[in-house]
């Protein structure tokens, strides 16, 4: 018990050290092109944080059966919903119609990447050396001119090695990985600092080559270089993952709750988001200013965590559950008096 406890808590508290991230690096955003203290940050957080994100939601699928029965109620339907809800955003904001199932809205790729790594892994792990195909594909993936945000099929490639990594992952792999002394781990993440800061100085790359959503073409790097700069990127994520491991704590902190809301945090933020970009317009720019963008990821994890937010995301999707079930109801029934008439 006192295992699955410490491991439970060191799940919940990885979760929202890395929602915090993802709202933060949603948030800055905005302003990186502006100020390269921020791109920095921006670099140094998309190295690690949708990686381990990922491999967290691989080591959470271990029943893959049970995944795959609940991936289209839990991830299928919820993407659907929420990017009709973001394009209907869009267009009051800016009168564009450009509604599309096949383009996900902004952050909702991760739905619709989570929903087919769970409905493949049943098959993908019957393959032997999966993991290092994953990789080989994840570089190659890059190679195809055409590749793109279409059904998030760029990302679900290139992001499947962590989703992997994280299936196979043991508690006692997590255990070893804490045992390492936490030195180490602070070095290698100041190493990554000052990466992110030679990068930045250096303008080595475009930073949306961190997001996997694009070929190497689109980004203007020979495919050479793109190949190189994806290799290099596997290393980093994986090494600076196991830092922040690490040093995230197996027991109970005062903010570990807030890993059961994550998934609220993650549909729902964006909009706050947006918030923060329209009261904070980038030309405007004072200490202020820059006081608010900082402290404004916290204040929007603390608004999505609360309990009424979970009755909006469950209310919203009250119908379709119920449809659901009713259906799966009267099929059973259907099926039990068919069999009993033969």
């Amino acid at each position: 018990m006192e295992k699955l406890k410490k491991r439970y808590y060191l799940l919940d508290n990885l979760k929202v050290i890395l929602i915090f991230f993802v709202v933060f690096g949603h948030v800055i955003e905005y302003y990186i092109n502006d100020n390269s203290i921020l791109m920095t940050l921006y670099i140094f957080i998309y190295i690690f944080h949708m990686p381990l994100f990922i491999f967290i939601s691989g080591y959470l699928s271990k029943n893959f059966y049970k995944m795959k029965r609940k991936a289209i109620r839990n991830l299928l339907i919820p993407y659907i919903i929420f990017n009709m809800i973001w394009y209907t955003a869009v267009y009051i904001g800016t009168r564009r119609a450009m509604f599309s199932v096949l383009y996900p809205g902004w952050t909702l790729w991760y739905l619709l990447s989570l929903f087919f790594w769970r409905i493949t892994l049943k098959y993908l792990i019957k393959f032997k050396h999966i993991l290092l195909l994953s990789f080989i594909a994840g570089v190659l993936v890059g190679l195809i001119p055409s590749i793109g945000s279409i059904l998030s099929i760029s990302r679900t490639i290139v992001f499947l090695p962590f989703f992997l990594l994280g299936y196979y992952t043991t508690e006692e792999h997590l255990e070893k990985i804490k045992s390492f002394k936490s030195e180490y781990a602070i070095t290698g993440i100041l190493v990554f600092l000052l990466i992110a800061i030679y990068i930045v100085k250096n303008d080595l790359f475009n930073y949306k080559f961190l997001y996997n959503s694009y070929s190497y073409n689109a980004l203007e790097v020979s495919l050479f270089e793109g190949t190189i700069f994806r290799i290099f990127l596997y290393f980093g994520a994986i090494i600076f993952s196991i830092c922040v491991i690490n040093l995230v704590p197996r027991k109970e902190q005062f903010f570990s709750k807030i890993g059961k809301a994550t998934m609220n945090i993650y549909v729902f933020h964006i909009y706050l988001v947006m918030l923060v970009y329209f009261f904070i317009p980038k030309w405007n720019i004072g200490l202020l200013q820059n006081i608010l963008i900082l402290i404004s990821p916290f204040i929007i994890i603390f608004i999505l965590s609360r309990k009424k937010i979970n009755k909006v995301y469950d209310g919203l999707f009250y119908p379709v559950n119920i449809s659901i079930d009713t259906g799966k109801k009267s099929i059973k029934k259907y099926k039990k008096i068919n069999k009993k008439a033969h």
